[in-house]
């Protein structure tokens, strides 16, 4: 009974590990990294696993004695059809974060653990026809534990390399670039929370922009979205993913970009605690806005999230907060609307001022000429998020977000007030938010989950705004993708597409005239 738990759990062990190695295929998987790795996951899946089942035999034991229970081939039968549904779920979760050669062995994997499946049931009822002795049972489990270590080193998951893109000049741009991310946007707060007239800000996106509706790449990685909007490719090329990465040099000299999902949590994967968290690596691609600035277009960029290494063209926040000034009314209508629902004040006021500082710098750097700005706002995705009204009896919450709406309407009304008449506007948003799904709920019913009104971990569809010369008023595009953002912005620039590039131009939502007199041009 020892030996059957303690062997299925070192095969989870192994199995975790070559899930690990899967979802990192720019690490390099080294002879003296497996040798050290294997154990070590091997001895933790023994821990996590192996003590449970034991626990579960000995009490199926007390329940139904039996003499000569032996229950290995059952639990590594269970150990690889678990292995086979997480790498069909992760394979199918993570298309846009692997790259192709990657993506398909994790797709191998999960019909080598099908396979593995059929050996252990097969091999068990070989053993029990042949007497089933202590010796033939260990043997089994060896072979078992076998599987697993053969799967790794006999099919190493293809070495990847992310795209290296340097900041090479594009040319000039015709005109002016104003890209506001504003996190929490979408047809929800468009078309419904914001649909009174009081809204002015709101009411001339609506009517003077073009939209198109953003369906972003699963899962939810925050990070990974906004740097495809950013650079124009998918996180398998541009390399950021988590907005954390993994340490484990004494098994990987690389760091560890992403970790498989796993229902009880991702971080539960790495062994023994000895994985530190980093910030992940910058991305490889450069963003939009670091090419403008190499063609000589003045540029700052005000908290946009991602990880983008030194980029000169961000400013510290350290620089932004201590200047943030609300309007003295609005501070004190959204304070005593706090007063009222305390859970999570400290976060919302924070992000309140912090995107304060950012309009007020924004607004100063577009009226001083600067050419190129990118600002990031999260007051209303933070609102959203912990107090967004979803039953009538939460009267509060929504007096505060009708507060949060009327600041935000008010900090768009300010960017574009700042803004030269010729200048090319963005709104983005690559993702909305949702009320829990039914995986959440069942959490939250039996103690788990979070305390969240509405999230972003359902991957909604998100929103992109335009207006500006070219862009045809009220046209709408019923679907685009986050890497579509940059080589759009690019085409209403008159710049050249770059090819790397993997997103499309959105010409539904460009005037016929404009497409007409500029030509789509592309270069490296």
């Amino acid at each position: 009974m020892l030996v059957d738990a303690l062997g299925a759990g070192a095969a989870t062990g192994l199995v975790a590990e070559a899930l690990v190695l899967r979802m990192n295929p720019e690490v390099v998987q080294t002879v003296r990294g497996v040798l050290i790795g294997m154990p070590l996951w091997a001895s933790w899946g023994m821990l996590l696993a192996g003590v449970p089942l034991l626990i579960g035999l000995v009490v199926l034991e007390r329940l139904r004695p039996r003499s000569d229970r032996w229950a290995a081939p059952e639990l590594f039968a269970l150990v690889f059809a678990v292995a086979a549904i997480l790498s069909m779920v992760n394979a199918k979760l993570h298309t846009r974060l692997l790259e192709r050669t990657a993506h398909r062995v994790l797709l191998q994997d999960a019909v080598a653990w099908s396979v593995a499946v059929l050996l252990a049931l097969i091999g068990g009822a070989v053993v029990r026809r042949l007497g089933g002795g202590r010796r033939a049972r260990i043997v089994f489990s060896v072979v078992m534990l076998i599987l697993p270590m053969t799967r790794m080193t006999w099919a190493p998951t293809p070495l990847g390399q992310y795209l290296e893109v340097a900041a090479r000049p594009l040319g000039e741009p015709a005109r002016p670039l104003l890209v506001i991310g504003l996190e929490g946007l979408d047809a929800k707060v468009l078309h419904a929370d914001t649909a009174s007239s009081r809204y002015r800000t709101f009411a001339q996106l609506r009517e003077e922009g073009a939209r198109a509706t953003l369906v972003p790449h699963r899962p939810y990685l925050r990070w990974a979205l906004w740097t495809s909007a950013a650079t124009g490719t998918y996180p398998g090329r541009h390399g950021v993913k988590e907005h954390r990465a993994w340490d484990l040099p004494m098994v990987f000299p690389e760091t560890l970009r992403l970790l498989p999902w796993t229902p009880e949590g991702s971080r539960m994967i790495l062994p023994w605690g000895l994985a530190e968290q980093t910030p992940p690596p910058p991305t490889t691609v450069a963003p939009l806005w670091a090419r403008l600035r190499a063609s000589d277009f003045t540029t700052l960029v005000f908290g946009w999230p991602g990880s983008w290494g030194d980029d000169p063209a961000l400013v510290p926040a350290t620089e932004l907060e201590a200047g943030a000034v609300l309007e003295a009314s609005m501070g004190a209508s959204l304070e005593a609307a706090l007063e009222g629902i305390p859970e999570r004040r400290s976060e919302i006021w924070a992000a309140v001022v912090r995107d304060q500082s950012r309009v007020d710098a924004a607004r100063a750097a577009l009226v001083a000429g600067t050419g190129d700005v990118w600002i990031h706002l999260e007051t209303l995705a933070f609102a959203r998020r912990f107090h967004e009204p979803l039953r009538l009896r939460h009267t509060r919450e929504r007096r505060f977000l009708e507060l949060v709406m009327e600041l935000v309407d008010d900090q768009l009304g300010t960017l574009l007030g700042a803004t030269d008449p010729a200048t090319l506007v963005a709104v983005v948003s690559p993702y909305g938010l949702a009320p829990p799904g039914p995986f959440e709920r069942i959490k939250r019913l039996f103690g788990g989950g979070e305390n969240w009104h509405t999230s972003a971990e359902s991957c909604p569809d998100g929103l992109l705004i335009l207006l500006g010369e070219g862009v045809g008023p009220g046209r709408r595009v019923a679907e685009a993708h986050i890497p579509d953002v940059a080589p759009t912005l690019c085409y209403l620039l008159a710049l050249p597409v770059a090819q790397y590039m993997e997103g499309s131009v959105l010409v539904d939502a460009v005037e016929p005239s404009f497409l007409a007199e500029h030509p789509l041009r592309v270069v490296d």
